[in-house]
């Protein structure tokens, strides 16, 4: 995990007004997560913070490639991303107060912002949930060989599997309906 060092913001020492930070997501951010979708990728992350005094509201704008699986062939394709989020950081006394999706809540004392979660985050929400070389992949198509052994297995168009039926539903057959 000290690789995510790099993805924290140290805002004790700016002064008020807006910051610009760029980081480089690539194979080893998705390596320190475990069960990440996105096993790889090639991004830049802009991120634009505007620090005012009791709070900060940070703007992200996630660019570039990752790698995906596709669901129908299960070949790896590179699928173009771009994503813009925003949230708002608030700063109190007490550490009673929840974090939501949109707003982070710090306490006063803290002196640096992680956002190696945030972005991961992000990243993996912008994933599609069916994930298709020829919808997301620029310029690919399916595995041509591996949709023709699915469509061996297929059964034929007008051929009709025989269902056994299972003994067990035999007696709810046998309840007549008034």
């Amino acid at each position: 995990m000290n690789y995510l060092k790099q993805y924290r913001i140290p805002f004790t020492g700016l002064s008020l007004g807006t910051h610009d930070f760029e980081f480089d997501i690539d194979k080893a951010f998705f390596d320190c997560y475990d069960y990440s979708i996105v096993k790889d990728g090639n991004l830049k992350a802009n991120v634009n913070l505007l620090k005012q005094e009791n709070m900060m509201v940070l703007q992200f704008h996630i660019a570039g490639t990752v790698m995906l699986t596709c669901d129908v062939c299960l070949s790896p394709f590179a699928s173009k991303t771009d994503i813009q989020e925003r949230l708002i950081v608030k700063f109190t006394d007490e550490g009673a107060a929840e974090s939501t999706e949109e707003i982070i809540v710090l306490a006063k004392h803290e002196h640096e912002l992680d956002i190696a979660g945030l972005l991961y985050e992000y990243i993996n929400v912008a994933v599609p949930h069916y994930m298709k070389c020829s919808e997301q992949g620029e310029n690919v198509t399916c595995d041509e060989t591996v949709l023709a052994k699915l469509s061996n297995l297929a059964p034929a168009p007008g051929q009709a599997e025989e269902k056994q039926a299972d003994p067990r539903w035999d007696a709810l057959k046998k309840i007549k309906y008034n």
